[in-house]
C-alpha cells in the first residue's frame, strides 16, 4: 500500500482575477479532495479585489502556492506560467468560478495507474461535468475514450484534462494566439503526441453558469469564425465527411450563422437536426428563435 508520501503529487492550477468569492470556493474543493497530494498554483493575473491579500494570508499553507503577475496577462498565459511552475508529476487545472466534486483526482490518479497497468497509451484522463445555470441542472458527458480523429471535430472533453506535467510541456501549453479553444487546441495537440483521452465516466466537475458570463458562449460570432479557420488550419487536413462534422460542432454557437455552403454541407451529410436548428436561426429573427427554441427545449 502507498503512502501519503510515496503517492505522486498532483498540481492543480487556477487563473484568477477579481473573483475572490469564487476562487475561495474553488480551493476549498481542492482542499477538502479525498486524495492528499495535492498543491494548488493559483496565478492571480492583476486583481484589485483584495486577492492579492487573501492569497498572501494563505501562505503559511504549503500546500498552496500563489504566483502574482505584475501585469494582467490574460488566463491563458496565467494557465501556461502555472505548468511551467508546477512542481507535480500530474497537472490538471480549475477555473476560478467552477469546484472539484471530493474524490475528482483521487479517481484521476487510480484511473492513471489502472491505465499504465494495462499498458494503454494514455494521453490524459478527463470526466463528466455537472453545469449549474439559472433554472437547474444539466449533465454533460461523452464518450469514454477520445482519440485525435474524434478530437479534431468536436471538443467532447471539456476545458480541463489530469495529465502528466511532461504531456503539457511536451504538446506546446496553450497557444494565445487563439481567441478561444485554446484548451480544445491543446487537448488535440496532446492527442496527436501522446495518445488517446480516457474519461472516468464520472460528473466530478462543476461548473457553474450562473456566476459570470465571460464564457466562450458569449463570444461574438465573429470571433467563433476566426477560431475555427485557425483550428482547422493547425488540425487539418479535413475531410468532407469531418468538414461537416465540423459545421456540426458551430451549431452549439447560436451567435455564429452558416453560409449557404455550410447548410448544404449538413445536408449532404444528411445531419438534419442541427440542419433545422441553423435554418431556422439564419431565417427568423432572434426574438421569434428564442420564443421557438424556448419552446422546444425548455429549461
Amino acid at each position: 500500500m502507498k503512502t501519503s508520501q510515496t503517492l505522486p503529487l498532483v498540481s492543480v492550477y487556477i487563473p484568477t482575477k477579481n473573483r475572490m468569492a469564487l476562487l475561495k470556493r474553488a480551493i476549498e474543493s481542492v482542499l477538502s479532495q479525498s486524495y492528499s497530494r495535492i498543491e494548488i498554483i493559483v496565478v492571480d493575473d492583476g486583481s484589485t479585489d483584495g486577492t492579492r491579500e487573501y492569497l498572501n494570508g494563505l501562505n503559511d499553507m504549503s500546500s498552496i502556492r500563489p504566483i502574482f503577475m505584475p501585469v494582467s496577462v490574460g488566463a491563458c498565459n496565467a494557465r501556461n506560467f502555472a505548468i511551467s511552475a508546477a512542481g507535480g508529476e500530474f497537472v490538471t487545472g480549475l477555473d476560478d468560478d467552477d469546484y472539484f466534486e471530493p474524490n475528482r483526482i483521487r479517481t484521476f490518479v487510480d484511473k492513471w495507474q489502472e491505465g499504465s497497468d494495462q499498458s494503454i497509451k494514455l494521453a490524459g484522463l478527463f470526466d463528466g461535468i455537472r453545469i449549474v445555470r439559472n433554472g437547474g441542472q444539466s449533465l454533460v458527458s461523452s464518450s469514454r475514450l477520445t482519440s485525435i480523429s474524434e478530437l479534431k471535430i468536436r471538443n467532447a472533453i471539456g476545458n480541463q484534462v489530469f495529465a502528466p506535467r511532461e504531456h503539457f510541456i511536451g504538446a506546446g501549453l496553450f497557444d494565445n494566439s487563439l481567441p478561444c479553444w485554446q484548451d480544445w487546441d491543446l487537448w488535440c495537440r496532446m492527442a496527436k503526441k501522446y495518445g488517446d483521452l480516457v474519461s472516468c465516466g464520472n460528473f466530478s466537475y462543476v461548473q457553474d453558469l450562473k456566476s459570470t458570463a465571460d464564457r466562450i458562449s458569449t463570444q461574438p460570432g465573429f470571433v467563433i469564425r476566426y477560431a475555427a479557420k485557425r483550428f482547422k488550419l493547425k488540425h487539418g487536413p479535413y475531410s468532407m465527411r469531418e468538414s461537416a462534422d465540423f459545421v456540426n460542432s458551430l451549431c452549439d454557437y447560436p451567435q455564429v450563422k452558416l453560409y449557404p455552403s455550410e447548410l448544404a454541407m449538413l445536408a449532404g451529410s444528411w445531419q438534419m437536426r442541427p440542419l433545422a436548428r441553423k435554418l431556422a436561426q439564419n431565417l427568423l429573427p432572434p426574438s421569434a428563435y428564442a420564443s421557438l427554441r424556448e419552446r422546444v427545449n425548455p429549461k
